[in-house]
């Protein structure tokens, strides 16, 4: 039986899930553990917090630590519909730039590997979470009017790979990213179309 999730828009209803997956060792960031400054953040001004995540303007620290601009795109925390309590199981984001006219581009900087990232909690891996999640994801960049995306994962994540290509991805090249290690990485393109 195919895994159900649901993606939320965080709010404050919502908090105290995402508080203690963070207070538990997850961090929604795969490169690097970000959730003493996401709970510091939460602990300063929530509704803040909760508006740059949601895809509002922002900053982000890179891990060398440079700071840039947030590229802007909609968080989603993911839910799952298929146990009895709906934990709070992780979440997933979509980001793209605009070219002058507003119009989303498939072109991302430098710093940014891929269109959607996600991270799962580490008990509810394996149950084809992410993959809902993706699926339901690639929707949503359909809708924001982006044909395709690309999607990364580390060559040696096999588990993020049989869910990209569980979405249709299609391999396209290895890669470094020296910014974030020196190990190689591999980048898939994904049709959004339904």
């Amino acid at each position: 039986m195919p895994a159900r999730i649901s993606l939320q828009v965080p709010d404050k209803a919502l908090l105290g899930a995402y508080e203690a997956a963070l207070r538990g060792g997850w961090s929604p960031n795969t490169t690097r553990d970000v959730a003493p400054e996401q709970l510091a953040a939460i602990a300063r001004d929530a509704d803040a917090f909760l508006a740059e995540i949601r895809g509002g303007p922002g900053r982000i620290r890179l891990p060398d630590g440079r700071e840039v601009e947030r590229i802007p795109g909609p968080t989603r925390w993911i839910f799952a519909e298929d146990r009895p309590e709906r934990p709070f199981i992780g979440s997933i984001n979509l980001r793209w730039q605009e070219d002058g006219d507003g119009r989303p581009m498939t072109a991302l900087p430098e710093h940014v590997l891929g269109h959607v990232g996600y991270a799962i909690l580490p008990a509810y891996t394996g149950h084809g979470y992410a993959t809902a999640a993706l699926a339901a994801m690639l929707g949503v960049a359909h809708e924001a009017g982006l044909p395709e995306i690309t999607i990364t994962c580390d060559a040696d994540n096999h588990a993020s790979r049989r869910i990209i290509e569980k979405n249709g991805g299609r391999f396209a090249e290895t890669f470094v990213a020296p910014l974030y290690s020196p190990d190689p990485r591999l980048l898939f393109i994904v049709s959004t179309a339904p």
